[in-house]
């Protein structure tokens, strides 16, 4: 009995010796497979934003890839180099701009992971989200008339058709280099095969039809013809739109000639005088004190523009117009303005403008579509304290469109703008007026941001090379992505507006 009970005893040590052997690394052990612990997004979470370029999977423990797989993402086949690894979890780059209203499910098959400490295999799955639901085209609680009482039937028709575009649709557009051409437009034309929709003007050097301040007549230098509107009016007949903007010029000082960059006036805006001072000299809330020098130039340049684009009335041509924009400048960031029309605040600019619309009322102007451009900060927080960008808005009584001028923008930040604008703004529609290095417009289209119109601004060198390819602000790429989207119109889509 003692043998037994010692062989019995030796039988038990041994089998336990051989089990600790065991834990400490045999290799009759399997390792553990690992297991999906969580993944961003989430599965089954929905109104993922559409500007999401990744899906993160995060294991249980550190896995490595296997070779000869493939996973699938909506229909798409994704090899390793999809994913990127970075501890227990992996990254999976999503490659194509997500659409509203779609959902999405990227499935990895067994073995297409496998863990790092021997090779297990991970079992299949999948991850499913939605993004928000698509919103249905509709210019509903956006103002149906223009701001303008009796307006040019060209300019209620060429309204109507934006309104009714509006959320489905984006126009093309391209501005001069730097006054009175189609030099943009041309560019486009050679490197897509097609017109933009719109073609824009600016009435940046309009006083040069004049030597001074006091008004004596031109004797030199550059002067831009705006009186002849012969090669606008030969786009409207061929079946594009016309735009204008207006960088307003001033003298510097009183009875001084006015000045090429007479425009900008603030510290922050670079044109400063050699004393320190602001360039020009210049108020806005001068022009209502009677008998001052502000006053004499505001009323007389007034005068000048309103009987240019009364030009465009008598040849039964509507104007998109976009003066005095910019205004606010950095002033809701705690900074100022950079244009002087809103160097002395709001109240002054909103008095400004609202001069300028009764003022053309009274001259009888009516082929107008009065456009107005926010500076709405992206990520814009009112507790901060700034002032709102709201409170440089004239009124909707004054104004028929809202734009936004963007700059070196992420696809995201483009869309947080858009969203943030319409949703300031709520009884108008939206346009994306001047744009420079931002995301394809069919991204953009395809994220939610559909604007009324884009207009990048003209590259500065580009009337020296006419060509697309090293464009400063939207190069021959971003432009052909655009042209060649159904839901962007270009000029041989446009009806006849009458």
């Amino acid at each position: 009995m003692k043998l037994i009970k010692k062989l019995m005893m030796a039988a038990m040590l041994t089998g336990a010796m051989t089990a600790c052997g065991d834990d400490d690394g045999g290799t009759d052990a399997t390792p553990e497979a690992a297991t999906l612990q969580k993944s961003v997004p989430a599965n089954g979470e929905k109104d993922v934003a559409t500007t999401t370029k990744t899906i993160e999977l995060t294991f249980t423990k550190e896995v490595n890839f296997a070779s000869g797989k493939e996973a699938d993402f909506n229909g798409t086949k994704c090899q390793l180099t999809s994913f990127s690894k970075s501890g227990n979890t992996m990254t999976f780059g999503i490659a194509t701009q997500l659409k509203r209203g779609e959902t999405y499910t990227l499935s990895v098959p067994t073995g297409f992971f496998t863990t790092k400490d021997g090779g297990a295999e991970v079992a299949a799955f999948s991850v499913t989200f939605s993004t928000p639901e698509a919103k249905e085209p509709s210019a509903d609680g956006i103002a149906k008339e223009l701001v303008t009482a009796s307006p040019l039937p060209a300019a209620k028709a060429l309204y109507d058709y934006l309104l009714a575009n509006y959320g489905t649709k984006t126009l093309s557009n391209t501005i001069a280099n730097v006054n009175w051409n189609l030099d943009e437009a041309e560019m486009v034309k050679a490197a897509t095969g097609k017109y933009p929709a719109i073609a824009t003007v600016d009435y940046l050097h309009f006083f040069t039809l004049y030597d001074d301040a006091n008004r004596n007549p031109y004797k030199g230098g550059w002067k831009v013809a705006y009186d002849d509107i012969s090669e606008l009016k030969n786009w409207w007949d061929e079946g594009g739109i016309v735009s204008a903007c207006w960088h307003w010029n001033v003298p510097n000082k009183e009875a001084e000639k006015y000045a090429t960059d007479s425009y900008t006036c603030t510290p922050g805006s670079g044109s400063k005088n050699s004393d320190g001072t602001m360039t020009t000299s210049f108020r806005p809330k001068n022009i209502f004190v009677e008998g001052t020098w502000e006053q004499k130039i505001a009323d007389e340049d007034l005068e000048l523009i309103a009987s240019l684009l009364k030009k465009f009335q008598e040849a039964g041509i509507p104007v998109i117009w976009r003066p005095l924009h910019e205004a606010s400048g950095n002033a809701i960031s705690g900074g100022t303005a950079w244009f002087w029309w809103g160097i002395d605040g709001a109240e002054a600019y909103k008095k400004l403008w609202r001069k300028m619309f009764n003022y053309f009322k009274e001259q009888g102007l009516n082929n107008l579509i009065w456009v107005w451009t926010t500076q709405t900060g992206y990520g814009y927080d009112k507790t901060k304290g700034v002032m709102s960008d709201e409170d440089w808005y004239p009124g909707d009584e004054y104004v028929d469109i809202i734009g936004r001028d963007e700059y070196t923008l992420t696809l995201e930040e483009s869309l947080k703008e858009y969203e943030t604008v319409k949703e300031t703004f709520p009884n108008k529609m939206v346009t994306l007026s001047e744009c420079g290095s931002v995301a394809k417009l069919t991204d953009q289209i395809s994220a939610g941001a559909v604007w009324s119109w884009a207009m990048p601004w003209y590259d500065y060198d580009a009337d020296k090379t006419k060509s697309l390819d090293n464009h400063q602000h939207a190069n021959t790429d971003w432009w052909k992505d655009a042209m060649s989207a159904e839901n962007v119109i270009t000029r041989d889509q446009l009806p006849k507006f009458k």
